[in-house]
């Protein structure tokens, strides 16, 4: 008891070290994008409204955000009002001034960072009660040493606070199917009520569990439970989980309590349910008449249809998730590109404008690239490794039932985004980290237990090999975590094609040590470069802008390069994006993660 009391602690202690590590030092030296929006305004604002019981007020933003800005406006009493520093984003700043805002984003991205580290016990102690220690180690191990939630830990944004709590409701809503303990339910209510005020996309887990109720009868439960005992006890544990998140998200949201219309727009009533509503209202109703009027007449048939066949439909869907992996694979390692997916990466809100086939195959295959290619090979392989187990599977246990659950809830997503004629990029998309790592965990597992890899391997050795490999990933893309791209992705290919502002700091510093830089005239495709740079700087592409402003410098990277030619239709005045872009001779270049093609460029300014 005590050796595996000794494992968890040291797993702990590794994880937390090379946290603060990496993580410490690039809470201060990193200029990001869409942060402004949150530092200079929403979280100052969400606390100086509760302050003075403004409480319409304390809706301010859309995603809504609420729980990012309870937990960064910890860092507000260390610092001047942010608000101070906005004016001075695109206009000349001293040095000082410069270091006062990084000195505020320090600040307001500690509480975020640190909390992120508090909550990973949370992970460990529901994925050890829903799968065991040996699985609840592997998870916290690829949760804990991910590039890509490291990156997100580290930005004052809203999906810094989604991944961990959507992820955590869902694992609760997991042990309570095992269980049955009601302190789960409530939990998986309370962590959902969280997760809809922190960003509307989380509303999908309303869907999402209340089918997850139904799987359960079909999947496990129909062993134990005649199903008119079950239903009726089903849909009432599924109100209380509703009931509950929507309490938990009224408590919490401050702009509900004068205006209730406000909640519902930020849960059943948002936009992202416009066009699954009516279905899912429906299924409930038809259900509820089913059970009230026909005592599961219907229902009964239907569901034995589906037990009978569980296996073919456990591994069908299994089928489709490898299916669309090797299309994805095809893609990466062949010339065969029926669908170019960086390209769609790069446009993530255009697939509509596509046929249906882009729509819908494309867009997922689109997704589950940007997945598999920004976690690490290992966890790739053991997450593939998971899914391939189920079809060697007669009887399927907790462990592969928990598997199938989140390969649809992974589909499920994606389908949903691509309803919404939306691409998940890698932020976009970072639901299903947390979720996929738990899949990798339960695949590597069940290597560990082979009896070639168990003789040569034991577990413990697992941990400290796994652990080291991980790191190298960290050491590479080290501090732009959030770009990472997988060992085993070809060098001219990148993932995440709508970054977060990787490289902006470095090109915005060797700027300041020009001669002059302080009455220097810039041009940037990202305002966090404008942000750290002393002289004046410009994001735009109106005509006016170049036809009043000589330009010193020109800053461009990769993945601003789609948006930017759009905008700009390659050229705008004397500004020639398509030759900006291409040049191979900047004053300064900052390569992301030692792949040439992912670029952040400081070109000289040509008459």
């Amino acid at each position: 008891m005590l050796k595996k009391t000794l494992i968890t602690l040291l797993i702990s202690i590794s994880i937390i070290s090379s946290s603060l590590y990496f993580g410490l030092p690039r809470l201060q030296n990193f200029s990001g994008v869409d942060e402004p929006y949150w530092s200079y305004d929403r979280v100052p604002k969400f606390w100086e409204s509760v302050k003075e019981g403004k409480w319409r007020s304390t809706n301010i933003c859309d995603k809504p955000g609420i729980t990012l800005a309870m937990v960064s406006g910890a860092g507000l009493p260390f610092i001047p009002d942010p608000r101070d520093y906005e004016d001075l984003r695109q206009h000349p700043k001293t040095p000082a001034e410069v270091e006062a805002i990084r000195d505020a984003y320090f600040y307001l991205r500690l509480p975020v960072f640190l909390f992120t580290l508090a909550i990973l016990p949370l992970f460990y102690f529901l994925i050890k009660k829903l799968l065991g220690k040996t699985t609840a180690r592997f998870a916290i191990i690829f949760i804990g040493f991910s590039p890509i939630l490291l990156g997100i830990s580290l930005i004052v944004n809203s999906d810094a606070m989604l991944w961990i709590l959507t992820a955590l409701s869902t694992l609760s809503l997991f042990v309570f199917f095992k269980t049955d303990g009601r302190k789960y339910l409530i939990l998986s209510g309370f962590l959902l009520g969280l997760s809809v005020i922190t960003k509307y996309v989380a509303n999908i887990l309303f869907v999402y569990f209340f089918f997850l109720f139904l799987l359960e009868y079909i999947f496990y439960a129909h062993k134990n439970i005649e199903l008119k005992k079950y239903l009726p006890r089903a849909l009432a544990h599924y109100l209380i989980l509703f009931t509950t998140a929507m309490a938990t998200a009224f408590a919490f949201f401050p702009a509900t309590w004068v205006k209730f219309s406000v909640l519902l727009n930020a849960t059943v009533g948002n936009a992202v349910f416009a066009s699954t509503w009516p279905l899912f209202v429906a299924i409930i109703g038809l259900l509820s008449i089913d059970i009230l009027f026909f005592k599961e007449k219907i229902s009964t048939p239907i569901f034995n249809f589906f037990i009978r066949y569980k296996t073919p439909l456990i591994k069908t869907i299994g089928g489709v998730f490898l299916a669309i992996s090797f299309f994805v694979f095809l893609h990466v390692y062949t010339d065969i590109r029926i669908y170019d997916l960086e390209s769609i990466i790069s446009s993530p809100k255009g697939i509509g404008e596509g046929d249906f086939l882009k729509r819908y195959v494309g867009a997922i295959s689109a997704d589950l690239y940007s997945l598999f290619f920004s976690i690490s090979p290992l966890a790739l392989f053991f997450m593939l490794f998971s899914i391939f187990g189920i079809f060697r599977k007669k009887e399927f246990k907790r462990e592969s039932i928990t598997a199938i659950y989140i390969i649809l809830f992974i589909l499920v997503f994606y389908l949903g985004s691509a309803v919404n004629e939306v691409v998940t990029t890698v932020r976009y998309q970072i639901m299903t980290y947390p979720l996929a790592f738990v899949l990798a965990a339960i695949g590597a597992k069940q290597f560990i237990k082979l009896e070639k890899i168990k003789a040569l391997v034991p577990t413990y050795a697992a941990y400290l090999i796994l652990i080291p490999l991980l790191l190298l990933s960290l050491f590479s893309i080290k501090p732009h975590f959030l770009a990472y791209a997988s060992e085993i992705l070809p060098k001219d290919m990148i993932v995440n094609l709508k970054g977060m502002g990787e490289g902006s700091l470095e090109a915005a510093y060797y700027l300041n040590t020009l001669p002059g830089a302080h009455d220097m005239t810039i041009w940037s495709d990202k305002g966090a470069v404008c942000e750290a740079f002393v002289g004046r700087c410009f994001i735009d592409f109106k005509n006016k802008t170049f036809k009043e402003n000589r330009m010193d410098y020109f800053v461009v990277s990769t993945d601003r390069k789609s948006r930017s030619l759009k905008m700009s239709g390659g050229q705008v005045g004397y500004a020639d994006f398509q030759k900006l872009y291409a040049a191979q001779n900047p004053a300064f270049e900052v390569i992301i993660g030692g792949r040439d093609i992912n670029f952040v460029k400081v070109i000289k300014a040509e008459y």
